[in-house]
């Protein structure tokens, strides 16, 4: 991956970070929404900020979503 790749993608998650923690703050917003939700947003924007620094550190992870890891 290029450096100007590497950046791209580095500035492609911590653009969806900014939007599921604008998803967190608007639904803290609504009363009628439990507030559990909005947590999962605000962690949702924890881990792709740091999935950001990752990119940015050049250290890979795994892209998966099973909980059950084989490592």
């Amino acid at each position: 991956m290029s450096e100007a790749e590497r950046l791209a993608e580095v500035h492609r998650w911590l653009r969806y970070a900014r939007e599921d923690l604008a998803a967190a703050e608007a639904i803290v917003k609504e009363w009628e929404i439990v507030p559990r939700h909005a947590c999962w947003q605000a962690q949702q924007a924890v881990e792709k900020a740091l999935k950001a620094v990752l990119v940015f550190l050049q250290i890979d992870f795994p892209r998966r979503h099973d909980l059950v890891a084989d490592d």
